[in-house]
């Protein structure tokens, strides 16, 4: 496969799971608290076909690690730490280590990509937007997890035109409107036919009104970091961005 095409597939791997946006809930049937932390588990599939020139190459990735992010609305940012590694055929030897740090600053548009070497890079970033469940959700099934009074409920939802489907499962603090992912799977279409992708988040130890704003601290040398130029491949990734992997 040409280099472009890897660096096509690599482009990909990195930024699908970087934001915390979603589309804006005008209705729901409930939403996320404005301020939480939370630990997950992700398992990130993608299978890309590229079929330039009438000769298709196909290539697929596979991403096993954990994050540990902040959710802060009424300040509009977020924080994220990525922690796994990628296996994939265009990656020589057993596979490649992620250490990744996002940190995005919403009320002025940028998004900071900071690597473990130090290296940083900036990304312009749409609006932030309410993490809830529609109000046209489907509801399949319910139950307790743990403890009677914690409810769960299952939902499963496509996002406006993306070609999205998404199954969530989330804790419900009634009779308040507020809950909790507990798991979220999405299946995400693409124009290319064969193409797609799967982001599935298993979400532990949420904990609302209690961060540390530390974490949004911009390390200096991402103070002069010059924007990244966009191509029509980002362009197309910004709608997986603006969809986000929370509810």
């Amino acid at each position: 496969m040409k280099t472009a095409e890897m660096d096509k597939l690599y482009c990909v791997s990195l930024l699908v799971y970087l934001a915390v946006v979603t589309p804006p809930c005008f209705s729901q049937i409930c939403c996320t608290p404005d301020v939480w932390i939370a630990d997950m588990f992700l398992d990130y599939g993608i299978v890309f076909i590229d079929s330039n020139k009438g000769v298709p190459s196909t290539a697929y990735s596979y991403i096993n690690g954990t994050i540990k992010a902040t959710y802060d609305y009424p300040n509009q940012r977020s924080y994220l730490k990525l922690q796994g590694a990628e296996v994939s055929p265009l990656i020589p030897g057993p596979g490649v280590p992620y250490d990744t740090t996002i940190i995005s600053d919403y009320k002025n548009g940028i998004q900071y990509t900071i690597g473990a070497d130090g290296s940083c890079q900036k990304d312009k970033v749409d609006n932030m937007t309410k993490q809830c469940i529609p109000e046209d959700a489907e509801l399949v099934s319910t139950g307790s997890l743990a403890m009677e009074w914690n409810k769960v409920e299952n939902y499963k939802f496509a996002i406006n035109d993306d070609s999205t489907s998404v199954d969530a499962t989330v804790s419900r603090n009634l009779p308040s409107s507020s809950c909790n992912p507990v798991h979220v799977v999405y299946f995400v279409g693409s124009a290319e036919r064969g193409s797609g992708t799967m982001i599935n988040l298993d979400v532990l130890n949420v904990v609302p009104y209690n961060i540390d704003p530390s974490v949004f601290d911009v390390p200096p040398q991402c103070r002069n970091a010059r924007f990244k130029m966009e191509s029509d491949d980002n362009k197309g990734l910004q709608r997986i961005l603006r969809m986000g992997i929370f509810i």
